[in-house]
């Protein structure tokens, strides 16, 4: 998040706050925030120590880094909550550097509302909260009230969704069983697509993935049909829709100056830093991705001594499966989905946490090379 050096809908920056001691309009503003995130999709971080104006990262002062406190930042924002909803607070010391996140989770299955008015502490005047008004994030990165039928639209559609998978989860369990179809000529003709990517990868990242270990992703419906999604425009929409924002860096990253268009569907590629990954998306409806383990790649791991975070694969598991959830949800309301998984690299890795709070009892060392999930399903699991 430090490094991303720009403000999103999921992401904010403020260079300094001292929890105990600012005024109540300043916790209001950031309250509104909050609010805002809650209902945005995949939620928000708010990282203090950093300067909004140029992301230049300065730490927090040890007075402003203490103040901050998880039960008293929710006790303030319940004030303003409904349903009353929690956010979480990090702290952290970064490069000798004290900075502050607060995780703001988006909205189980109902908006939240801001349940009564607050005015500024300097001017009266000046209404900073709304009573019945719902905030949301917009793509400029500003915190503000839903003013649109369309932005009103996309919010319900979403708790729709949220709402209608309990009851999906709930008839699935009475119909589990149906085996998804099988079909041979449409796997040749998928096999023939992700041949065409493995060239891809030749060309572009795979000079920078080197000994380096990587997770490979690959999905597709059972079923073949090459024009399932109808062009280029419609693919490059699906995959924004879909993007998945947990963690600063979004899933699938769209690289701003290696995302093209080829005859068959949309492709990126990034290599920056500890960034290395690629993906191309299919009219077909084909989506595979790879990227190099983090650990890797950000020198956590040596040659002789190669390792994974087990609480950084959690969230890349949880990413994936936002993202294909949201992808063939779109494309297949109904239909059979196949997905492979695979951790490549994997033997003699060891799984660590690089919290110190948060350690493993045993020595757990991949003795596989490999590490697959392959399983077909019904988008409705």
């Amino acid at each position: 998040m430090l490094k991303i050096k720009t403000e999103s809908k999921n992401l904010d920056y403020k260079q300094s706050l001292n929890w105990e001691k600012c005024s109540k309009g300043e916790k209001l503003e950031i309250v509104k925030d909050i609010l805002a995130m809650f209902n945005t999709q995949d939620g928000g971080r708010i990282v203090f120590g950093v300067r909004d104006n140029d992301f230049e990262f300065l730490g927090l002062s040890d007075d402003e880094f203490t103040s901050f406190d998880q039960t008293r930042v929710n006790d303030f924002l319940h004030n303003y909550t409904d349903p009353q909803t929690s956010c979480q607070v990090y702290k952290e010391t970064v490069a000798g550097k004290r900075v502050v996140v607060v995780d703001v989770p988006e909205f189980t299955d109902t908006p939240v509302v801001c349940k009564q008015d607050a005015h500024s502490s300097k001017d009266n005047s000046k209404l900073i909260l709304r009573r019945g008004q719902i905030y949301i994030r917009t793509e400029k990165g500003s915190s503000e009230g839903i003013s649109t039928a369309q932005q009103m639209r996309e919010l319900l559609g979403r708790a729709l969704v949220k709402r209608g998978d309990e009851l999906l989860h709930n008839i699935e369990r009475l119909i589990r069983g149906r085996p998804p179809k099988r079909e041979e000529k449409s796997e040749d003709k998928y096999q023939e697509e992700i041949g065409e990517v493995t060239k891809f990868y030749m060309d572009t990242i795979e000079g920078a993935i080197g000994n380096h270990g990587s997770w490979t992703i690959c999905a597709r419906p059972i079923e073949y049909d090459p024009k399932r999604i109808a062009d280029h425009k419609a693919i490059r929409d699906l995959i924004a829709k879909s993007e998945v924002h947990l963690r600063g860096w979004n899933f699938p990253h769209t690289d701003r100056d290696n995302a093209t268009n080829f005859q068959k569907g949309r492709q990126s590629f990034t290599i920056w830093e500890e960034h290395i990954e690629a993906y191309r998306a299919y009219q077909s409806g084909l989506f595979v991705w790879k990227m190099v383990f983090w650990e890797d790649a950000s020198g956590k791991s040596a040659p002789d001594t190669p390792v994974l975070s087990f609480i950084s694969a959690i969230w890349s598991i949880t990413e994936f499966t936002l993202f294909m959830k949201r992808y063939y949800e779109e494309l297949l309301s109904d239909g059979d989905l196949r997905l492979d998984i695979a951790l490549i690299g994997t033997s003699g890795r060891r799984l660590v946490s690089f919290k110190p709070e948060v350690s493993l009892r045993q020595n757990y060392v991949s003795k596989e090379g490999t590490i697959r999930l392959q399983e077909d399903m019904q988008v409705v699991e």
